[in-house]
């Protein structure tokens, strides 16, 4: 294989793309500022990865996204801007504390009839959507990395040909290409990484877009 002629990304490159093409917005702001505050781990996606979000939802025309990981809804406003009429986001938190702030933003940015917050169990939730038959066009999961495989599995039963899945943190810091040794989370991500990669059922693409995501088309 030819060497790669993809441009490193650098911090100089970063904030050029980020001050052309992610404006400073004040409510993501205030949503960011607040989860600091309330000593929740600022671990949302970036800046980049919410408004590609955006993008390939709009794009797709997608008018069922499912998400798995509220956190406090920075992600959910992305992908819940891209919805046209009749759009919904169906997301998926462990934590009540985590999703009422996220309702409180949704409704912020006057996303309330666009999203729904389910508190629940991921795994429980998403075969309890399978056993009823639903169907997604986009599927987000950031959320406990064991799990992924897991996940990943049960997406697939709720996607139909041309839903997009996504996984976050694919990349893990750049620790991806490390031997794993008792880093449980990062073990899990190579699994998931090779898993996914082998699967007939998607074609994949692992993009270095933040912390690296796997981009999935279900055939």
């Amino acid at each position: 294989m030819k060497k790669m002629k993809s441009v490193p990304l650098n911090e100089e490159l970063y904030n050029y793309i980020i001050d052309r093409f992610v404006p400073e917005d004040k409510l993501l702001e205030e949503l960011i500022k607040e989860t600091e505050t309330l000593e929740i781990p600022l671990i949302q996606i970036s800046p980049e990865q919410g408004k590609f979000f955006t993008l390939i939802v709009r794009m797709m025309k997608a008018k069922n996204c499912l998400e798995i990981g509220t956190l406090t809804g920075f992600s959910g406003i992305h992908i819940a801007r891209g919805l046209g009429d009749g759009g919904k986001l169906m997301t998926v938190e462990l934590e009540k504390k985590h999703g009422d702030i996220a309702l409180k933003y949704f409704g912020k940015a006057g996303l309330k009839d666009k999203t729904e917050v389910v508190i629940s169990p991921a795994l429980d939730q998403m075969k309890k959507l399978v056993s009823e038959n639903r169907k997604f066009d986009f599927i987000f999961i950031d959320a406990d990395k064991v799990s992924y495989p897991f996940y990943f599995e049960e997406a697939v039963k709720l996607s139909h040909t041309g839903s997009v899945i996504i996984l976050d943190n694919m990349i893990k810091g750049g620790k991806v290409v490390e031997n794993a040794g008792d880093d449980a989370d990062l073990k899990a991500i190579q699994d998931t990484n090779d898993l996914i990669s082998k699967d007939v059922r998607v074609d994949t693409l692992l993009l270095p877009i933040g912390d690296g995501i796997t981009f999935s088309v279900v055939k």
